[in-house]
C-alpha cells in the first residue's frame, strides 16, 4: 500500500499546533499541540542539540502516525516540508523504525511535493483548520521515540 504524508502547522512554529496527516485511499491525522512542541523543544536546547529538533520531531510523528498500519505500507511518499533536509529525516525515520522492531528496509520512503490535491492535503489543513484529529501524540511519547 502507498501512503501520502503532509503535514499543517510547521514542528519549528512551536506557538501553534502542528498536524500530520496520511493518506491511502482512507485518511488519518495526528496533532502536536503547541505546549507540547515547546516541552521537546526545550529538552534539545538543554542538551544543545537544536539544529535536528525539526528534523527529528517531523519524523517521530510519522512513525506514529504510521505504526499501526506499517505492516501493511510498501511505499512511503512524504511531502518535502524541509528542502535540503531529505535524508535526515529519512534516516531518523528509518532509525525510529528499526528501535521499535519494525524493518526499515521493507518499504521505500520518498520525499517529494504531493501537491495541494492530494487527499493527505486535505485532511492535514481540515485537522489543522478545526484543530481536530483523529489522534494526539503527547510529548512524552515522542521523547521515548526519539531518545530510546
Amino acid at each position: 500500500m502507498k501512503v501520502e504524508i503532509d503535514q499543517s502547522g510547521k514542528v519549528e512554529d512551536t506557538n501553534r499546533l502542528t498536524i500530520v496527516a496520511y493518506s491511502n485511499g482512507r485518511t488519518k491525522s495526528l496533532m502536536i499541540t503547541a505546549k507540547d512542541k515547546k516541552a521537546i523543544q526545550s529538552i534539545f536546547r538543554r542538551i544543545n542539540q537544536t539544529r535536528v529538533f525539526i528534523s527529528k520531531v517531523f519524523a517521530a510523528a510519522i512513525f506514529v502516525l504510521i505504526k499501526a498500519d506499517y505492516k501493511k505500507i510498501d511505499t512511503l511518499v512524504i511531502d518535502n516540508e524541509y528542502p535540503g533536509h531529505e535524508n535526515i529525516i529519512k534516516r531518523y525515520l528509518r532509525e525510529f523504525i528499526d528501535a521499535n522492531g519494525l524493518k526499515s528496509d521493507a518499504i521505500e520512503i520518498h520525499i517529494q511535493s504531493i501537491g495541494k490535491k492530494s487527499k493527505a492535503h486535505n485532511a492535514a489543513w481540515h485537522a489543522f483548520h478545526f484543530k481536530k484529529a483523529d489522534m494526539k501524540v503527547s510529548a512524552q511519547e515522542l521523547i521515548n521515540i526519539i531518545f530510546k
